[in-house]
């Protein structure tokens, strides 16, 4: 996909987002809230001897640093799947699959705008927090940069393979629900994971969300080194080479599939 495109695609969502300009103030209130609930929880729940010894930090910067990876990771992961079924149900992606463009190129221009809204909602966050809510953060830019694009490239492959499950079955994937719940519930997002049953926290370590938490809490909080935050890297790094390949095979076959049997302008 050429950069021409894919900001053809950014100016169309942003127009049609730029319709219904309620939908903003309503995210930023929500934004707002957000926060406001997490500054309470965290007056309640003091100073954790755990955040403290392993963060040097509280309960609302902690909590901070999880929501906004959480909820920027997870727009990589839902947005090629749900905008894919949109232009299912709209009649749309026939027309543009019938152009002479990758799949893998439809696909990432549908999801875009959802992706970069996603992002900048949690950049805000997390700038809110820090400005208003006296978020103490310490942030080695490298390291923080380093894991997150690790992070975003394993979600994607995530948020592609749910896209050609949409491709060939229409329907929403379960497999989405499914990673999103594990996420918030073992990867330590709003509680550190070392609270978790030991059986839990080995279900964790199967997840890439506990190292892209791991390790940009500890680059974005106590402002580890590139070579503190190595394992996560790594980690990471191996999600991306396992998920990829697998990726690009899944929307490759579903592209096949739905040619083959006709199925495409089924919604």
């Amino acid at each position: 996909m050429t950069g021409r495109l894919l900001v053809a695609f950014l100016r169309r969502d942003l127009r049609i987002a730029a319709s219904y300009k309620l939908g903003f103030v309503f995210m930023a209130v929500g934004g707002l809230v957000t926060l406001t609930v997490f500054h309470f929880i965290a007056k309640m729940v003091g100073d954790a001897p755990v955040l403290v010894g392993r963060y040097g930090t509280g309960y609302f910067s902690f909590a901070l640093m999880g929501v906004v990876v959480a909820s920027s990771l997870r727009a990589l992961q839902t947005s090629f799947a749900a905008r894919l079924r949109e232009t299912q149900t709209d009649g749309s992606l026939e027309v543009l699959l019938s152009a002479p463009l990758s799949t893998f190129g439809v696909v990432t221009g549908l999801a875009a705008y959802p992706i970069v809204n996603g992002l900048v909602r949690a950049a805000s966050l997390l700038a809110l927090g820090a400005l208003f809510f006296d978020a103490r953060l310490n942030v080695n830019p490298l390291a923080f940069a380093c894991v997150f694009v690790l992070a975003m490239g394993a979600f994607a492959a995530l948020g592609l393979l749910s896209a050609a499950f949409v491709l060939v079955f229409k329907r929403g994937d379960p497999f989405t629900f499914a990673l999103d719940t594990a996420t918030y519930l073992l990867a330590g997002v709003v509680y550190p994971v070392e609270v978790l049953p030991p059986v839990l926290q080995f279900a964790s370590k199967l997840l890439p969300a506990t190292y892209a938490l791991e390790g940009l809490r500890a680059a974005g909080l106590k402002g580890a080194s590139l070579s503190q935050v190595l394992p996560s890297l790594g980690a990471l790094a191996l999600f991306c080479a396992l998920l990829w390949p697998l990726a690009a095979l899944a929307l490759a076959l579903a592209r096949r599939h739905v040619e083959r049997t006709g199925t495409l302008p089924q919604a």
